[in-house]
């Protein structure tokens, strides 16, 4: 579960052992350790107060799910890695062809215009 990866992240990123963490919550080494492991599951308040424990701040949002990368992420993980790579060196190829293609129409002087 992601609950035990996300209070063990925290505190890792605290730089505070369990029995640290456990001290500013004023609970047993022994739950955080059942928390990280996802033994017990803390409430969504009680998680977030875990987060604020290390000094850092958990946020959440709601939007809409766009699955509109999922074609393509699989066809990716279709391709061998030397696929991947060339598929990505066509892209990067067709890019600078661009790239270059809009610096040298905007360089160019126009006809219409003296100087």
């Amino acid at each position: 579960m992601v609950t035990g990866d996300l209070i063990k992240e925290a505190r890792l990123r605290a730089g505070l052992t369990q029995v640290e963490l456990a001290a500013r919550l004023g609970k047993s080494q022994s739950v955080i350790a059942r928390w990280e492991r996802d033994v017990v599951s803390p409430s969504l308040e009680t998680v977030r107060d875990v987060i604020r424990a290390c000094g850092l701040e958990l946020t959440f949002f709601i939007s809409r799910f766009d699955d509109s990368n999922v074609s393509i992420i699989d066809e990716n993980l279709r391709m061998t890695p030397a696929q991947r790579f060339a598929n990505l060196m066509a892209r990067e190829r067709f890019h600078e062809q661009l790239v270059l293609r809009h610096s040298n129409s905007n360089t160019r002087e126009d006809p219409g215009i003296e100087r």
